[in-house]
């Protein structure tokens, strides 16, 4: 815990500096979590403090013990248990360093880095630590931490450039540096937030995007071969080429790139590039001047896709030959390396010839992940943009420095499992984001059914990063509600809360291409948030929302229950499908046995309307190893309260339920006079 000792008593310091200034330095009630009594109440359901102070204050009761001292990290599994066995009873929460914390701190209506303090409204590592408790409430025991490197923007109206735009991999954004302990740089303060998450028992996920990263990175001035380099005039006509001779969005398969190549716009599009310069102490612009040639910008990778470039990113060039799909006398003389959407997709077309500075180069930043930073493991994003065998070489790096080590694969085919599973890695993203939100069409149905015979364990969530916010939709609290618990139970499914969704957020955080724009404006057009994205823009969440307390108090209490039976709900072969009277009656469920009792886990995906569902225990009675003496319901969405469960001639559970009603029922077993199981 050094690194939290170093904070903590740094911020003390300055707290003596600064212990008497007079400040009108505002925060959320909601982060108030212990009770700091210099302070003046905001009819804004804010407070009015001394930063120093109040951090300070808090911090002494997350990170210190009774005795004043650092508390000890509370010991994860046990080290002899199976890889990636941690991962099956996780419960992960997505979290945006920059922005799960912002605030309008001076009420300026900005966020800048340096306020009229000299202090930062953007979310820092510091102030991320007091969302470490409320983190806890809420069952959660793993982070997933979105991308805390430096970014670079160029090109894009946002604030900032899309968070796969790092300049480099092992650089922590220095925005996330909190000015209250300047004592303590951005890496500093950002293992000390890794080390308080360890403290509390939350182990912390990295993303990582190898495969994307910005134009203006720090390695092509060492190493300009690992990038495709272009005309720097032809900007201005550069595009993704077109092939009227095929559909729109096609995937580049082998089989269309004959008819790609023919297409004139190829063949123009490949006079475009330059092989790359010498290794030079010049920046890009220097570059771009004296030489006349840039690192080409990145575009979609399918074809005829009609989407703008992505003037902030590039990829790597992973070969140093062309990749052997490439039709017969397709290309020039003298080709210089090219980006096209066939080059860009090296899981499906790689060369033979690996560019092996830059595969070591990545495996040792894996390697930097685990001995510097400390983290648990790897959220790998963007797999397509990988070969097949760097994607091998990163887990078996990965498993070298540490056997528990977590490898997760973005992918949103649940039939590519099986493929992932081959390649070593633990679980992969999944498509539950784009599914479960569709209840009236039955997908939730069929993904959480499906589910369970899955490969290997996937994502769990009700939204993703790119998607809309289920908040948006219509009866969307009832619906987030009834999909975040839920989740908390579904068989190989690893529930994930995105960064915002206890605040009831109905802006995207990076709207997808190919999403609905009128996402965007979810926002009245008064608030300053609107039209903004959390992963672009400066933005913050609304923890002055009245019902912000609504779905922690829930998670709290049906996570305290999961973990009662959180081994059979990590045990695929534990957990019993419930049957209702049609496949198309409202209800899902499962049901989870031990020893001496089960729990029937049971939701009513009906937003609307409320509904009767009549349940059945047969398949359930069959696995019982007991006899069944008591039946309850323990746990409700709609209802605080424990009842009796009344059961028919045919021991089946007729019940009402609420609109988007979740219920847990729980099976007792028989005793003996002597405490014996019957």
């Amino acid at each position: 815990m050094n690194h939290v000792t170093a904070l903590y008593h740094a911020l003390e310091k300055e707290e003596k500096l600064h212990h008497d200034d007079i400040y009108n330095y505002a925060i959320p009630n909601a982060w108030n979590m212990y009770g700091y009594p210099d302070k003046k109440n905001l009819r804004s359901r804010e407070i009015l403090v001394n930063p120093y102070r109040f951090y300070l204050f808090t911090l002494r009761h997350i990170l210190m013990d009774e005795q004043g001292k650092v508390k000890k990290s509370i010991p994860f599994q046990d080290a002899k248990a199976s890889k990636g066995s941690w991962l099956k009873k996780s419960s992960i929460y997505s979290l945006m360093v920059r922005t799960a914390t912002a605030w309008d701190h001076d009420r300026d209506d900005a966020l800048p880095h340096d306020n009229l303090y000299h202090l930062s409204d953007n979310g820092t590592f510091l102030k991320s630590i007091l969302l470490i408790p409320y983190l806890k409430r809420m069952g959660i025991n793993t982070i997933l931490m979105h991308q805390p490197f430096a970014l670079s923007k160029t090109q894009t109206p946002h604030t900032y450039a899309a968070k796969e735009c790092v300049r480099s991999f092992t650089d922590i954004d220095e925005t996330l540096h909190d000015p209250l302990v300047p004592e303590l740089n951005v890496l500093e303060q950002c293992l000390a937030f890794i080390e308080a998450c360890h403290m509390h028992g939350i182990r912390v996920l990295l993303e990582f995007c190898p495969g994307k990263l910005a134009r203006d990175n720090t390695y092509y001035q060492k190493h300009p071969e690992w990038f495709y380099w272009m005309t720097n005039d032809e900007l201005r006509n550069y595009h993704a080429p077109i092939c009227n001779a095929l559909p729109q969005n096609t995937i580049p398969h082998t089989y269309a790139l004959k008819d790609f190549y023919r297409s004139e716009d190829v063949k123009a599009h490949l006079a475009f590039f330059r092989n790359a310069p010498k290794p030079t102490d010049m920046d890009l612009a220097a570059i771009e001047k004296l030489e006349h040639i840039t690192i080409a910008p990145m575009f979609s990778d399918q074809i005829n896709a009609h989407l703008p470039i992505d003037e902030d990113g590039t990829v790597f060039r992973f070969f140093e030959d062309f990749h052997i799909h490439v039709p017969k006398n397709a290309l020039p003389a003298n080709c210089a390396p090219y980006l096209m959407q066939d080059s860009i997709r090296y899981d499906l077309h790689p060369g033979k010839k690996a560019l092996r500075s830059l595969w070591d180069m990545l495996n040792e930043t894996i390697q930097w992940y685990q001995q510097t930073l400390g983290v648990d493991g790897i959220y790998l994003e963007k797999t397509y943009l990988l070969p097949e065998k760097l994607q091998k070489e990163l887990v078996k790096t990965a498993r070298k420095g540490n056997r528990h080590f977590a490898m997760i694969a973005e992918d949103t085919l649940m039939e590519n499992s099986s493929a992932w599973v081959a390649k070593d890695f633990d679980a992969i993203s999944g498509n539950s984001g784009y599914e479960e939100t569709n209840i009236w069409d039955f997908r939730f149905h069929t993904f959480a059914y499906r589910l369970k015979g899955n490969a290997c364990p996937m994502f769990a969530a009700s939204e993703f990063y790119d998607a809309r916010r289920v908040c948006s939709l219509e009866n969307g609290r009832k619906l987030m509600i009834m999909l975040s618990v839920m989740n908390q139970f579904l068989p190989n499914g690893i529930p994930m809360l995105m960064n915002g969704v206890e605040c009831y957020e109905v802006q995207p955080m990076q709207l997808s291409e190919y999403g609905d724009k009128k996402y965007l404006s979810s926002l009245p057009k008064e608030d300053l948030r609107y039209r903004q994205q959390a992963y672009l823009d400066a933005y913050y969440f609304n923890y002055r929302t009245p019902d912000l307390n609504v779905l922690p108090s829930l998670l709290e209490r049906c996570c305290a229950i999961r973990n009662t039976y959180l081994d059979a709900i990590s045990k695929e072969e534990s957990c019993i499908p419930v049957w209702f009277d049609s496949p198309k009656d409202f209800g899902i469920g499962y049901s989870f046995v031990l020893e001496d009792r089960a729990l029937m886990v049971i939701c009513n995906t009906n937003i609307n309307t409320a509904s009767h569902l009549h349940i059945h225990t047969e398949n359930l009675y069959s696995e019982l190893p007991f006899t069944v003496a008591e039946i309850h319901q323990i746990f409700s969405t709609s209802d605080p309260y424990i009842h009796d469960v009344p059961q028919d001639s045919f021991r089946n559970l007729p019940l009402d339920f609420e609109c988007g009603e979740v219920k847990f029922i729980e099976f007792k077993a028989t005793k003996s006079t002597d405490g014996q199981i019957v």
